[in-house]
């Protein structure tokens, strides 16, 4: 009888414990989810030349050594990202098949919540797209490259520091 009481208790602990666990897991890759959504959300805002998306993602407690804040678009990045792609399309307007390619990955994260941080990286270049997309010939891609920080905010991520390397 003390056996098979000893035997459920020690089951039922290591269920619970399990999952506890892997609850723990869920959290972090919700958070490293939410933050990777940002990375495709700024994407997206340059690719729709859409600098209010751009600043959704922005904490309105944002600041930079160089005097960014949420109230100047982080001194106009958002608007000067969105005029260089817009210009090298006027640029290729009457060119078919090129096209202007904007990818944001991150990497190097690491999430302490209700911080993280890590590298940024926003890449410009010029594409070739008949039946799929390769590089264009004799171009270069532009590459900018930040450091940046984020924290929680009421259960959602937002990025509060962004500088260049």
């Amino acid at each position: 009888m003390f056996i098979k009481n000893k035997t459920k208790i020690l089951t039922l602990t290591i269920v619970i414990l399990t999952l506890l666990f892997l609850t723990g897991c869920i959290g972090t890759s919700t958070d490293e989810t939410q933050i990777t959504q940002i990375a495709k959300n700024i994407e997206k805002a340059i690719k729709d030349k859409d600098a209010d998306l751009f600043m959704e993602n922005i904490s309105y407690n944002y600041s930079d050594d160089d005097g960014g804040t949420y109230d100047n678009h982080i001194n106009n990045l958002p608007e000067d990202l969105i005029s260089k792609v817009e210009l090298v399309e006027e640029l290729l307007d009457p060119i078919p098949f090129l096209k202007v390619v904007t990818d944001v990955t991150l990497s190097n994260l690491i999430i302490t919540d209700p911080y993280a941080t890590g590298k940024m990286k926003i890449t410009i270049s010029l594409k070739l797209c008949v039946i799929g997309c390769i590089s264009y010939p004799g171009t270069d891609k532009e590459n900018i490259k930040y450091n940046i920080d984020f924290q929680k905010e009421d259960d959602e991520w937002k990025i509060v520091f962004l500088n260049e390397n």
